[in-house]
């Protein structure tokens, strides 16, 4: 018998076509065609609109191009095998398999394989199931909109539960932690949950109609050793309440019993209508609706806090404060902010500013001890670290024969040529798979229960390796698909050099921002061992071609033993 694999998706375990069913329809077919299954490749709750985002399908990638020891590969029907945004991605997928010998069989087809017309009716069906998809996304928005005072899916807020209802006999049921709904019976509102957590939410509204900051209250809740809330993946490992927690409770309005539904987005669908770029890694894209286009539901739900209680704790909330909290990261008066992090809690150092007797301080504050009460304190002259990464910068920049030597070294990289690197990439790629299984282990470990440090260090390790590995893939393909004039980069570089130090001195400050993260990709605070480490590009990332090009990082330029207020680093 000629030997086969099989491979086999489903969105959700409600839709008819389970994973169950398409297996037992394969290995009916595969017995009549004379094919016998090796293998079964699944990708459960995996959507068919991306290729890139199925672990198993990925897998299988990685196996054809392995020379594997089957021959086919075979697939319940079009839809399964894939939904892509872009119909001709299924058509490719397809191609790109049996270019590496193996071929793509689907089980419910009308398509004569004989025929001479079959790529152009496979490319049909997978029109087909692309325009499904568009279609389903529109009816599914268009049902969530006027779901009305019920919810739509997903955890509920801290502090509520979810209760499923009888659409026919109005009988109610909690449902527990994981647990769904019976799809086309039921349908699930909010209901008041933990006592505890009820409190715990008032605490926080009176703590802030009496004047206190999200940091404060954090800052005793944590000292109070309450739990924070942990809801779906959150990655809140810690455990420990935050600004940011604080913040999105207090600005919630379905404490006060109204739900907002369509306010944010996530449709890989409706980013390609609104024109979101999704070619640089974006797998889940965000961006917040216009108001017009939000469905506030009032009343939907029992309430914990009064409508004028809500007011008053969120009334310093002028949208001229939104404004700046959300653009502060580019237009903050701190050079650094972003790039500038904490070797011990990991978190970033944030710009504060002071006065002591009328002389007024500015430094960086360690974000862990700010925000979360974790870490200790620790503050940096904003002078001092300023001042510095700018003559770092500088003395990367001066040194002599500079852009000829990353000429030579580009010249030297497309030598190599394609045939060279083909081998590199496949090693990559084989790689990444197997960091992603590992990852994958390890979260399964720690959402079971396994949060000891050492799991979150090789966690974290993980992704750092992975992070690289990317990068490098990227940087092999440029090269393999000679895409780099030396000369060209080089002559960019060159006038990058030459204008920098005019431009910095005249720039603003968000363009004063974007020409050190062109320059440095990290600054780490080492927290162990008193010195600031600076890695500074040797070739500025003056366009994306050259950032990925070059991952190398400059051995890291310090700042030793220099006293600041708040320690020493």
């Amino acid at each position: 018998m000629k030997p086969a694999v099989a491979y086999i998706r489903c969105s959700t375990e409600m839709q008819e076509d389970s994973p169950d069913q398409q297996k037992k329809e394969i290995e009916e077919f595969a017995l009549r065609k004379g094919y016998k299954i090796l293998e079964h490749y699944i990708d459960f709750g995996k959507s068919g609109t991306t290729f890139e985002q199925r672990s198993e399908f990925l897998r299988l990638r990685s196996t054809v191009e392995r020379k594997p020891n089957f021959t086919a590969v075979i697939c319940y029907d079009e839809s399964r095998w894939g939904r892509a945004i872009d119909s001709e991605e299924n058509t490719y997928w397809r191609f790109y398999f049996r270019k590496h010998g193996v071929d793509v069989i689907l089980v419910k087809t009308a398509v004569d394989r004989g025929n001479e017309f079959a790529p152009m009716i496979s490319a049909f069906e997978g029109m087909q199931a692309s325009q499904y998809s568009k279609k389903l996304s529109e009816l599914t928005l268009r049902g969530a909109k006027n779901n009305g005072i019920y919810s739509n899916g997903g955890t509920p807020p801290y502090g509520y539960k979810r209760i499923a209802v009888n659409t026919k006999t109005c009988n109610e049921r909690e449902l527990v932690t994981g647990e769904w709904c019976i799809s086309g019976q039921e349908k699930v509102r909010w209901a008041i949950g933990a006592t505890e957590e009820v409190e715990v939410v008032r605490t926080i509204f009176k703590r802030r109609i009496e004047g206190l900051g999200f940091f404060l209250i954090a800052q005793a809740l944590n000292r109070q050793c309450i739990p924070c809330p942990k809801r779906g993946r959150w990655r809140n490992f810690d455990q420990k309440w935050s600004t940011g927690t604080i913040r999105s409770i207090v600005h919630n309005p379905a404490y006060y019993g109204a739900r907002i539904y369509n306010r944010n987005s996530m449709s890989k669908i409706l980013a390609q209508q609104k024109g979101v770029d999704l070619r640089h890694g974006v797998s889940y894209p965000h961006w917040t609706n216009e108001r017009s286009e939000w469905v506030i539901e009032e009343n939907s739900h029992e309430v914990i806090i009064t409508r004028e209680i809500w007011d008053g704790a969120n009334a310093q909330r002028s949208e001229e404060s939104k404004k700046k909290c959300n653009g502060y990261l580019y237009k903050g008066r701190y050079l650094l902010t972003g790039i500038l992090k904490c070797s011990r809690c990991g978190f970033p150092f944030q710009g504060c500013s002071s006065s002591v007797n009328g002389k007024k301080y500015e430094k960086y504050i360690d974000g862990g001890w700010k925000n979360k009460g974790i870490c200790s304190h620790l503050g940096i002259s904003k002078s001092t670290l300023e001042e510095f990464a700018i003559k770092a910068i500088k003395d990367v920049l001066i040194q002599p024969n500079l852009v000829k030597e990353i000429e030579a070294q580009l010249e030297h990289l497309l030598e190599s040529g394609p045939a060279t690197n083909r081998d590199e990439i496949e090693r990559i790629k084989k790689l990444i798979v197997e960091s992603e299984q590992k990852t994958k282990h390890l979260t399964d470990a720690i959402e079971n229960g396994g949060a000891i440090q050492s799991l979150f260090d090789r966690l974290k390790a993980l992704e750092e390796e992975k992070g690289l590995l990317n990068v490098r893939l990227q940087s092999l393909t440029l090269v393999n698909e000679r895409k780099i004039d030396p000369a060209k980069i080089s002559e960019i570089v060159a006038k990058f050099i030459l204008n920098f130090e005019e431009k910095f001195e005249n720039a603003p400050i968000e363009e004063k921002k974007l020409l050190v993260k062109k320059m440095i990709s990290e600054i780490v605070v080492d927290r162990e061992k008193g010195v600031v480490r600076f890695y500074v590009r040797r070739v500025p990332a003056v366009s994306p071609e050259l950032e990925k090009l070059y991952i190398n990082k400059k051995e890291p330029a310090k700042i030793a033993g220099s006293e600041c207020s708040g320690g020493r680093t």
